[in-house]
């Protein structure tokens, strides 16, 4: 039993025992909690007819006077027109008393984190404690974009004290019994109602609706007098929630009840935020003076209880953040950056209560900030404009992701749901490995580029593609295979003759010894690898200088590393090695009937890992720049393509370099609809999901979908909307998480999202007939991605070990660079590749005079580090 249950007895023995002693045996006690944590009583007996007040309360409150709040001595006639008994409460009351004081160990569920949409209409309460922040004005621009939409909205003004809703509607004035006020008296009263008899429509163009809070005037101000909300959750019948379902109910049907609620601790405040709301949209400038106040109110919201059930869980309302009037000029990074650090610190206390399936809650998620306007502030009404929207439109945005979606007429007929789940397969590798890759290859404008000769060098970041290009260039079907000069590790059983780390360690040794540089080696290699990959003509004999006798070998098979490191370096004796070998790559593309690349991949990884390494491999690098830009311009069917990690290309240097501006790739997948085809390529491998999307008139050749049609398959896959953290797209969510520090985005990320998202649906229980794989499934899904990021990144990146080490001691972000140095100040050496590679980047609140990094979630989640931290 419950303290608070035992209490509840104890007093009900202690009331029945003064009964008995008072001789009054046909007593009826009720008990029920009261508001100042005393208790209401109710007790009736015919044995107290005819005895004043004053009398039964000395036959029947004696010792109690100091724990009763309120007491109803009757009796049995008196009760009948007395109306029912004190109501029982459960557990704390949405009054600012309780909600102040409650705290919760409850895991912290929203209404957005549900499986299944809730039931319209949704309610969302605008709040400030202090004014001037824009309340009212948000609330009536959210609501005219909302209306603009086709939404059905209903806006009621709870702001008793100071009403002016209807003003910015553009209203008239209510007559004296209309408005909120008289009808929650009506209501509280017993009358008979019709909600509509209240509302005004704002235009006869949209389904946008106003219920003001009444006509101002002495009637209006007696009225407020008698307005007692925190008695309203110990009576029998809650007035507050008989309006709420008077307008659900009404025909006016509304999607979204938009809230205007008094500042401050009012009495109506709190039970709109802490029981009728959905989601509460606070808003608040982060002035010192309004942080305690404000971070009070946030662990309030989360540990409130709202009118929502999902069986036998909790449901709190979800908090939403608009911070206004974000002062011009460079002082509002600093007023946004604020912000964000106070309310991820207040976030931050809820974190051990978020279920992994959900996600954590984050500060620049939830909040949006809205920008002085001097219109803004001294305008008379609210219309949509293109400004309106585009200050306003992301609230608008929060609140129509909670409605509920429609979900593609296949989905919902999802017999086949099990069946696509089964046949899915994403890979989970590099594109070396992906068995399926030229079925799965995306033919983007810039791919196309990457396979346009006119283009010598492909760059990109780590899983970007390149070494998908290099595949697609290898394998494609049609014309004649490329000549291999180089390629990553997995394809050297295919072409022995390319060389290793310890092949380019004996390559480096000989050319110290001889004095000569990289690119006469390049060019001795190149003609040797084309010779050895090309079939065997007299004419394609090496130079008779170089003293080679090449034609006995029968097939590549015969060739390996050392053999071929051998060869090189008897060609490097030469001192005219380059000019011999330059006339043999000539010679060898005469022989050619039709034009084919000359490929060079896997330089990034070829050489090793350690330091000296890779300054071999930068020297190695530009050398073969050199030889290319020497060598290309004399050949007429060999093309070179080399593909190289960008943060290679940048740090070369070799003359010329400037010859091959305007003729190089950046790989780079800035356009949602090509990169989210990558992963789309490989669901219409499943023949379940191509009948989906047949459903929906939607065919399986992804390269040949319009943008529109690219989303419909992805909603789909993968749902429309996020549950949990944000009530966001889903397209949105993936974009922004699997984005590195420079904003660029891997396919093998997002496939590996996929493959993982996969197994968490195919092992959850319970139906969800929306879309294939429910959203929720990316959240989990995203933190074994991200170990995976983390893993590629040490592969690929030894020498930032230190920079990884000290992020994940240093456990939050964003971060400065004292932060790092702190714990290991050789980390700092790795700054600037850290950027480079895009295991940081410069944080967007960042002022000159402090330069602070943020880690992005593709790496934040693996290395352990929460958000913000401190306020």
């Amino acid at each position: 039993m419950n303290p608070e249950q035992s209490d509840a007895d104890a007093v009900k023995r202690a009331l029945e025992e003064n009964a008995l002693r008072s001789d009054v045996t046909d007593l009826r006690v009720h008990v029920a909690r009261g508001m100042d944590n005393g208790w209401r009583v109710r007790l009736v007996s015919d044995a107290l007819t005819g005895l004043s007040d004053v009398e039964r309360r000395n036959l029947l409150l004696v010792g109690l006077e100091g724990r009763i709040e309120d007491a109803e001595l009757l009796t049995s006639a008196e009760e009948e027109w007395y109306g029912p008994p004190p109501r029982v409460v459960d557990g704390a009351l949405p009054v600012w008393s309780d909600a102040l004081a409650q705290s919760s160990t409850l895991p912290l569920l929203f209404a957005s984190d549900l499986d299944e949409d809730i039931a319209p209409p949704v309610v969302v309460t605008f709040y400030s404690l202090r004014g001037g922040v824009g309340r009212t004005t948000a609330l009536a621009a959210a609501a005219r974009i909302l209306a603009s939409r086709g939404r059905r909205v209903l806006c009621i003004d709870m702001d008793f004290e100071a009403p002016g809703l209807h003003h910015l509607m553009r209203l008239s004035e209510p007559s004296p019994e209309q408005g909120v006020l008289p009808l929650l008296l009506a209501i509280e009263r017993g009358d008979e109602v019709d909600i509509r008899d209240h509302v005004q429509r704002v235009s006869d163009a949209e389904e946008l609706y106003c219920l003001p809070s009444g006509r101002l005037g002495v009637d209006y101000a007696q009225r407020l007098r008698l307005l007692e909300p925190e008695n309203w959750y110990v009576e029998e019948n809650n007035p507050l929630h008989a309006l709420f379902d008077l307008a659900s109910t009404s025909s006016i049907q509304p999607e979204l009840i938009l809230v205007d609620s008094r500042t401050g601790i009012s009495p109506i405040s709190a039970p709109l935020l802490f029981d009728i709301s959905d989601l509460a949209v606070v808003c608040f400038f982060p002035h010192p003076q309004a942080h305690l106040g404000t971070e009070l109110l946030v662990q309030s919201l989360l540990a409130a209880k709202t009118r929502r059930s999902d069986g036998e869980r909790t449901i709190s309302p979800e908090p939403r953040f608009l911070v206004s009037p974000v002062p011009p000029g460079p002082s509002a990074a600093r007023v946004r950056e604020r912000a964000l650090t106070w309310i991820d610190s207040w976030l931050a206390k809820a974190i051990d209560r978020r279920s992994s399936d959900v996600g954590v809650l984050q500060a620049d998620e939830l909040t949006h900030s809205v920008s002085y306007s001097t219109d803004m502030a001294f305008k008379d009404f609210m219309e949509v404009s293109s400004a309106i929207d585009e200050a306003y439109g992301p609230v608008a945005d929060w609140l129509e992701q909670l409605l509920p979606q429609t979900a593609p007429q296949g989905v919902i007929r999802l017999g086949g749901k099990r069946g696509a789940l089964r046949e899915l397969n994403f890979s989970r590798g590099q594109a070396e490995v992906h068995e399926n890759l030229l079925d799965d290859f995306v033919k983007t404008r810039v791919a196309i580029q990457a396979s346009d000769p006119h283009y010598p060098l492909v760059i990109g970041r780590k899983g970007t593609g390149k070494t998908a290009v290099f595949r697609w260039l290898l394998d494609r079907p049609g014309g004649d295979p490329p000549v291999v000069a180089m390629c990553p590790h997995t394809f050297r059983n295919r072409f022995p003759w390319v060389l290793g780390f310890e092949g380019f360690a004996a390559v480096d040794e000989a050319l110290g010894a001889r004095g000569a540089g990289w690119s006469r080696f390049w060019a001795c290699y190149t003609a040797l690898a084309t010779f050895l990959a090309l079939p065997r003509r007299p004419e394609t004999s090496p130079p008779p200088r170089f003293n080679l006798d090449l034609h006995e070998l029968s097939s590549p098979e015969q060739t390996d590393e050392l053999f071929v490191v051998d060869i090189v370096i008897e060609m490097m004796k030469d001192p005219q090695a380059g000019l011999l070998a330059a006339r043999w790559l000539r010679e060898l593309d005469k022989s050619l009937s039709a034009p084919r690349f000359l490929l060079f991949d896997g330089l990034d990884t070829g050489f090793g890992n350690d330091a000296a390494s890779r300054n071999r491999r930068t020297e190695a690098v530009a050398g073969l720049f050199t030889f290319l830009t020497e060598a290309e311009t004399r050949l007429e069917n060999l093309s070179f393509k080399v593909l190289l990690r960008l943060d290679i290309w940048q740090q070369l240097q070799f003359e010329n370099k400037s010859h091959l501006f305007g003729r190089y790739v950046q790989l780079l997948w800035r356009d949602q609809a090509d990169y989210f085809k990558t992963v789309l390529k490989q669901a219409v491998r499943s023949g379940a999901f191509q009948a989906i999307l047949a459903d929906i008139g939607i065919g399986s050749d992804v390269d040949a979908w319009r943008t529109d049609q690219v989303f419909q398959a992805w909603n789909v896959l993968i749902g429309e909307r996020m549950k949990g953290a944000k009530t966001t797209f889903t397209r949105n969510w993936v974009w922004n998480r699997l984005a590195d520090g420079q904003g660029d985005h891997s396919p093998r990320t997002l496939s590996q999202l996929f493959a993982t998202a996969v197994e968490w649906e195919t092992g959850e229980r319970g139906s969800y007939d929306q879309s294939v794989i429910r959203p929720r499934a990316l959240v989990p899904s995203l933190e074994r991605v991200s170990a995976e990021a983390v893993g590629a990144l040490h592969e690929e990146f030894p020498e930032l070990k230190e920079m990884v080490d000290a992020l994940e001691a240093v456990g939050r972000t964003p971060l400065v660079p004292s932060d790092i140095q702190a714990v290991n100040p050789k980390a700092l050496e790795q700054l600037e590749l850290a950027l480079e590679v895009g295991l940081i980047a410069v944080h967007e609140g960042t002022q000159e005079e402090v330069r602070r990094f943020r880690v992005p979630d593709l790496y934040r989640h693996a290395l352990g580090m929460s958000r913000r931290g401190q306020a």
